[in-house]
């Protein structure tokens, strides 16, 4: 079974490293979550497993015992995104017309950007309506991210001529874009206590806001506003229905079923759990670098230095990935078992995370050679 959904630091790619060095287990533990990638690997029989960050662990938990409202959500999520995009293929040419007369004056170039999505507000009333959203907010949305996205197309253009095709998707993405940014500004509502949002209603919401980031990333803005753009043109013809349709799968809710879910401190996860010989931790925590706070939440070298008591401590074996520095090396000697291997990152957020780093696996236990 594949995660449900992106997070960074993902581990799908690398279960082929470690798998053969997973010991038998009655019981599976992961204290720093994420997309769980090896948990939806293995679905073990049993598991506990926990986050701090609220909104993953609560989108869990109502995959876990999914409402009506959360299913009619998350599929209206879907099929408005599918309806922008289709809209604007169908206008392919009002676009293009919008571009060349952006060149002529732009004055009227604007007033015909909001005739035309003007023009599909009966259509998206309809569409979006299961969302409950302020229509004349989300059009506007549209118009300036289309408005953002005819400017810089038409400059590009004029430094290196695009092919009509590449021309057509670019103005689709800005629509797609919009949709995108109207519900990534109501996350950031949400998150500042703003509105009144149902469970169902903040989990559907972070689940498309996290699904169509750009390389599932997490950053924010000065005043701790989550500002990942969109995740472009190869997005807009994403499948998110058949996506919707996995969370509601009966294996995947006989595997849930059959785990507990928190959200706290690590520390207090394992004191709760009570990890026992049979037990098998996995972890795979923030690294000790200047990008490890995926969720606006720093992990600081005190709480590594944390974890590797708690480590060395735990009656359970376990397995822990962690990039290699000169501070986690002097954390995990005696008494440890570390091997080391090469990692690819996927995406690099403005040069801040290497393309290949060097990484550990650390166990409480020996394996043979």
């Amino acid at each position: 079974m594949k995660p449900l959904l992106k997070w960074p630091g993902g581990k799908s790619r690398e279960i082929a490293r470690f798998y053969g060095m997973i010991p038998p287990f009655a019981r599976y533990i992961e204290p720093f979550f994420g997309g769980g990638a090896l948990y939806f690997h293995l679905m073990p029989e049993q598991a506990a497993i926990n986050d701090v960050s609220r909104d993953l662990m609560d989108f869990y938990r109502m995959v876990q015992q999914p409402t009506a409202e959360f299913e009619a959500l998350l599929r209206a999520y879907a099929a408005g995104f599918d309806g922008v995009v289709a809209l604007a293929g169908q206008h392919r040419s009002a676009l293009l017309c919008l571009l060349t007369r952006l060149s002529e004056d732009p004055d009227i170039a604007r007033s015909e950007t909001t005739a035309l999505l003007t023009s599909w507000r009966e259509h998206l009333s309809v569409l979006l309506s299961p969302l409950c959203l302020d229509l004349d907010a989300f059009l506007q949305a549209l118009e300036r991210a289309l408005w953002d996205k005819l400017r810089r197309t038409a400059h590009n253009h004029s430094k290196k001529p695009f092919s009509r095709t590449d021309l057509e998707e670019n103005l689709i993405t800005g629509l797609a874009s919009g949709y995108y940014l109207f519900f990534r500004d109501l996350y950031n509502q949400y998150a500042a206590g703003l509105g009144d949002p149902s469970p169902a209603q903040r989990a559907a919401n972070f689940y498309f806001v996290r699904e169509m980031c750009y390389g599932a990333m997490f950053r924010y803005n000065a005043k701790g506003e989550f500002n990942i753009p969109y995740g472009g043109m190869s997005y807009n013809h994403k499948n998110l229905t058949a996506k919707v349709d996995a969370l509601f799968q009966p294996e995947l809710q006989a595997l849930l079923s059959r785990t507990s879910l928190s959200c706290m401190d690590f520390e207090a996860f394992l004191a709760a759990v009570q990890p026992t010989e049979e037990d098998f931790l996995f972890l795979d925590p923030p690294y000790d670098t200047e990008f490890s706070d995926y969720e606006g939440a720093a992990f600081t070298k005190l709480d590594q230095a944390r974890l590797a008591v708690a480590l060395s401590r735990t009656p359970a074996k376990f397995l822990l990935i962690i990039k290699n520095t000169d501070f986690i090396q002097g954390l995990y000697g005696q008494g440890f078992h570390v091997w080391k291997f090469d990692k690819q990152y996927a995406y690099n957020v403005r040069s801040r995370n290497d393309r290949s780093a060097e990484h550990l696996i650390v166990t409480n236990y020996s394996l043979p050679l």
